[in-house]
Formats: C-alpha cells, sequence, structure tokens
C-alpha cells in the first residue's frame, strides 16, 4: 500500500473500526460501490416513477413524440421533448452505470 492510503486508512485501524488495513480498504470499497449501485437504481426508479414506465417503453414513446414535431411544428411541444430527451439521457446513463457498478460488485466481492 501506498504511503498516501496508509496514511488515510491507519486511524480506522487504530481505532479498531477495521482488523488491518485490507480490510478496511475491502469493506470501503464495497460499501462505495453499493452506495453508487442505490444511487443510480433510485434514479432509475425515479424516472420510472414519473413516466410510469421503464427505459424501453419510454424510448419508444420518445421516438412516437420527436416524429410528431416534423409533421406539426409547436414550441411548447419541442420544448417538452427536449425536456423529456435530457430525461432520457440521464435514464441511459443510469442504466449503463447500473451495469457497470453490478458488475464491478460482482468483481469485489458481495
Amino acid at each position: 500500500m501506498s504511503d498516501q492510503v496508509s496514511t488515510v486508512i491507519e486511524p480506522f485501524v487504530r481505532r479498531g473500526l477495521f482488523a488491518s488495513p485490507e480490510q478496511a480498504v475491502v469493506e470501503m470499497a464495497q460499501d462505495y460501490v453499493l452506495r453508487q449501485i442505490e444511487r443510480h437504481r433510485a434514479a432509475i426508479e425515479r424516472l420510472q416513477t414519473k413516466y410510469g414506465m421503464n427505459y424501453e417503453q419510454f424510448n419508444a414513446y420518445l421516438k412516437s413524440r420527436s416524429a410528431t414535431l416534423g409533421t406539426a411544428p409547436n414550441p411548447a411541444l419541442g420544448k417538452a421533448v427536449m425536456r423529456e430527451e435530457e430525461d432520457a439521457l440521464d435514464w441511459k446513463i443510469a442504466t449503463e452505470m447500473l451495469q457497470s457498478w453490478l458488475g464491478l460488485q460482482s468483481e469485489v466481492g458481495k
């Protein structure tokens, strides 16, 4: 372990919170991964609740709505679709990050 990592971990071991520096690093990493998983699941759940559908359904809905913009220009509808597209991007990122953190979770154990 580098000196900098040891300096950060040592107080946790000294206070008896962890049996060893290795245990501290492992448990802190596992906890961080779990918090990231919870964070992205919460973002996905928020969007599912907001729109009443899952990501795949929302994408299909958004494509349909976007197609209507070309047939009858409507500034209010355009703004609404842009907001929905921003949510779609956030949703996609949260979904991809959740999968990444779940993969990492299996690598760090737990």
